[in-house]
């Protein structure tokens, strides 16, 4: 008999339809599996981190010149001697155990019978020999090679004695084994032509070593447990997060993603953190202390030496007049620094020179991975163009006629704070400038000063490097984070090996 349509169907209530459905797959001899738990996340702690900004360009030392690249080659690599941060410039051994002048003429130093690289490799005297060989080879412009610019050759009589021949006599030549570009490489690494590759492990024999390649926005170091020097490391492994810009580094500090923030932020930027310290009892909500780093921030505008108009004595002169009212720095020598003596005219309204020439066209570049800096160009932007006929375009990079930087001198004394000015003299100076340079490494006291204080003059009469300003660099812990005292490199560099979380 056919369904009736009119007759509703009867449903089942879901209780009833499960039944049904247990008791045909009990029927039929089937079991239901029950799932297994979902296994527990684990999520692996986040490593200490230090926050930049910029990017990893390379991993030698011999052409590395931004302070990223920097502070890897300083925790890297071990060089002859070094100048500890709060040492007054005294200098000290590194990976020598001693080096001293044994004539006028030669420098001589013994290396330890513990030294190895991180690779395995023996570090021995061949190998210092390699290393300073190959950085004035390279001889890239902007490194701490200029600095050994009184060797004349290198022997190595057994595998613990590094003998350094000089050509003229010069007291400072232990700060020029304390440069960067007198970092030691392996010599079976290390291609004696070419600069290393990023993607190619250095094995150096520094405090951290690495374990895999960096990227352009991160390196991983570990401790190197056969560090055999004065700095080793504290921290098992540190991160170095290089991230593009203040904002970015601010979020990262704000939301607790990093431990250590090192020259990262804006003016703008460092005054918000300020703010928020000064309204929360001394730290930021995230937990943050700002560390004083009083007169670190050091920067200068130079000439460019491929620039047509930098033998326009005129124009060099209306240059440093227009930026005199602005300038808190009276010497390519920073204040604090030992012989650092008032040398350039800073404040009132100087008049400024009446160029008598067609429109000048210059341009003027700074680093955009330095925070601010695009801020700082566009002004001294604004001052140089009250000069009559003259216009300047602000730039990236350092092909430009003028260069914005504030990078530190590669060793914290007068004479590493003048490289600058001295390596690129003008021909009218530098027979007077060779004449000072060279005795002001052959005497102490008071003659050594009266030799420093005329190279500062002389700087403020060629105007071919300016001060501009001296202020506070950046350095900020997160909770529980401090840094041992020493905890920077030569060059004013964050030292890795210093920082301590506990």
């Amino acid at each position: 008999m056919p369904a009736d349509p009119a007759r509703p169907r009867r449903l089942h209530p879901p209780a009833v339809l499960a039944a049904i459905i247990a008791a045909v797959i009990a029927a039929s001899g089937c079991t239901v599996a029950t799932p297994p738990p979902n296994p527990p996340v684990t999520i692996a702690p986040r490593p200490f981190t230090v926050v930049l900004t910029g990017k990893v360009r390379t991993l030698d030392p011999a052409v590395a010149t931004s302070e990223v690249d920097s502070i890897l080659v300083t925790s890297l690599y071990q060089r002859l001697m070094q100048v500890p941060s709060g040492s007054d410039g005294e200098l000290k051994p590194d990976a020598a155990s001693d080096c001293v002048f044994v004539s006028r003429l030669r420098y001589e130093c013994t290396l330890p019978d513990s030294l190895s690289f991180a690779n395995g490799h023996v570090l021995d005297s061949a190998d210092v020999r390699f290393s300073i060989q190959r950085a004035l080879r390279l001889n890239t412009p902007g490194t701490s090679v200029g600095l050994l610019s009184s060797l004349s050759r290198i022997e190595t009589p057994d595998p613990h004695t590094v003998r350094f021949e000089l050509s003229r006599p010069d007291n400072q030549f232990g700060y020029a084994l304390a440069g960067q570009a007198a970092s030691i490489v392996d010599s079976e690494t290390f291609d004696p032509d070419t600069p290393l590759p990023l993607d190619t492990l250095p094995g150096g024999s520094g405090p951290y070593q690495l374990t895999d390649p960096p990227s352009a926005d991160q390196a991983v170091l570990t401790r190197y447990e056969r560090y055999a020097g004065p700095d080793r490391g504290i921290l098992d492994t540190v991160r170095l997060s290089v991230v593009a810009d203040s904002a970015t580094a601010e979020a990262a500090i704000a939301d607790g993603e990093v431990d250590v923030a090192w020259n990262c932020l804006d003016s703008a930027a460092q005054q918000r953190i300020d703010n928020e310290m000064a309204s929360n009892g001394g730290a930021t909500a995230s937990g943050f202390t700002r560390t004083p780093l009083p007169g670190v921030k050091v920067t200068r505008l130079y000439w460019n030496t491929a620039s047509r108009h930098r033998t326009d004595t005129q124009l060099r002169q209306g240059v440093a007049k227009a930026l005199q009212a602005d300038r808190t720095l009276d010497s390519v020598v920073p204040q604090g620094v030992a012989e650092h003596v008032k040398a350039f005219p800073v404040g009132g309204r100087p008049e400024l020179p009446k160029l008598e020439a067609s429109r000048i066209h210059l341009s003027l570049g700074y680093d955009a991975a330095d925070p601010g800096q695009a801020d700082v160009a566009r002004m001294l932007r604004d001052r140089l163009e009250e000069l009559d006929g003259v216009s300047v375009r602000v730039v990236v990079g350092t092909d430009a006629d003028l260069v914005l930087t504030t990078r530190p001198a590669w060793v914290n004394n007068a004479l590493g704070w003048l490289q600058l000015y001295l390596d690129a003299p003008l021909a009218s100076s530098k027979a007077k400038l060779t004449l000072l340079s060279d005795h002001v490494r052959t005497v102490t006291d008071a003659a050594r000063l009266a030799d420093l204080s005329e190279l500062q003059q002389q700087a403020a009469t060629d105007v071919t490097v300016l001060p501009v300003s001296q202020g506070p660099g950046l350095l900020l812990l997160g909770r529980g984070v401090t840094i041992a005292n020493g905890g920077y490199g030569t060059g004013q560099q964050l030292g890795m090996w210093g920082l301590n979380h506990g």
